[in-house]
């Protein structure tokens, strides 16, 4: 009997005794993967702020691009037919040309 009270007393303390290693270990992990997912979130915002400042950059160059051609009389002269009667009285305004109507 006693050395059945022994063997359960010894299970018992093998049982705790892995309880508490699975605890430690689990604990042990739980910072390990903390400080991976640290750091490959730091990787990916540098690196998306990398692509994010070449993406500005990109743009600023095709839209100097766009800037810099050289625009003809005729591209002047499709503007202006698409534009609405009001740009166009404020083209007219920003002219500084008097309407033939209120000169009247």
């Amino acid at each position: 009997m006693k050395e059945e009270l022994n063997g359960i007393k010894e299970d018992i303390k093998d049982v705790l005794l892995l309880g508490l290693g699975a605890l430690s270990l689990t604990g042990e992990k739980a910072l390990e993967l903390k400080n991976q997912l640290f750091e490959k979130g730091k990787e990916l915002y540098s690196s998306g702020k990398i692509k994010n400042e070449e993406l500005k950059r990109n743009i600023k160059e095709k839209i100097r691009e766009k800037v810099s051609e050289e625009t003809t009389k005729e591209d002047i002269l499709n503007a202006i037919r698409n534009m609405t009667d009001e740009e166009k009285k404020e083209i007219i305004e920003a002219l500084g040309i008097k309407d033939k109507e209120s000169e009247e």
